[in-house]
């Protein structure tokens, strides 16, 4: 099923890291049930069961448009203390590219970002969050910053996914189907850290694209544009 979360609920994912860029993959126990299921979250707002009608749910979202999905979609009642996030080593999948796939679309090889160990920014860099929604609700519009636990990738390689043309959601491992429309820039200082690392498969799809995560954000006033993807 489809569900739109309770803004209680939305705080609580915005509490907890990302699972990847723009979603979380959690565990919750709906009111009246004994048991946790595992759930897909897209932008903190819309909830999807992981089960085997994932792919279908998807497409009708795909279809709809998130807007108009999240709009219909019923009320997902939720124990939300009970909230917590999978394990993201549970989602990854055997899915290579082979060396001739990696070398024309520049994918990478090697581990997630959050196997690797923290660096300093070095207060130039430009690192981009690609994003379905205008209202990703990682970027802190008030403080113009990146909000605690998010991913983002580098600019460098967002580059790269415009100019070949790469499938963004196929080089990121997105789950949600629906086109990625924005870029939303943001340029760490020198106290901001972050971890880098590549993209794992994951939703049936390669990953290869680099990806950073900032667990503790960044800094106010370092988030500084938004522009529609590819421009």
């Amino acid at each position: 099923m489809i569900y739109k979360a309770f803004y209680s609920d939305t705080q609580k994912f915005l509490s907890l890291p990302e699972t990847g860029m723009g979603y979380q993959v959690i565990e919750a126990k709906r009111s009246g049930e004994i048991y946790k299921n595992k759930y897909v979250v897209y932008n903190g707002e819309l909830v999807i069961d992981l089960d085997n009608r994932l792919l279908e749910f998807k497409e009708k979202i795909k279809i709809k448009g998130f807007s108009k999905a999240l709009s219909e979609a019923e009320n997902w009642l939720c124990e939300t203390e009970s909230i917590s996030l999978v394990s993201k080593s549970l989602l990854l999948e055997k899915r290579v590219l082979s060396e001739t796939e990696k070398k024309d679309k520049k994918r990478h090889s090697g581990s997630g970002a959050r196997e690797h160990p923290k660096e300093s920014a070095n207060g130039r860099e430009i690192f981009v969050r690609l994003s379905a929604y205008e209202n990703d609700r990682r970027i802190d519009f008030v403080k113009k910053r990146l909000v605690e636990g998010s991913y983002t990738t580098t600019y460098l390689d967002y580059l790269e996914c415009v100019r070949l043309p790469d499938d963004p959601i196929d080089r990121y491992a997105l789950p949600n189907d629906d086109p990625v429309e924005w870029a939303f820039y943001v340029r760490p200082e020198t106290k901001d850290q972050l971890q880098r690392g590549v993209v794992q498969p994951a939703f049936g799809h390669a990953g290869g694209g680099i990806e950073a995560f900032f667990e503790n954000g960044t800094s106010v006033d370092t988030y500084f544009d938004k522009k529609p993807y590819g421009k």
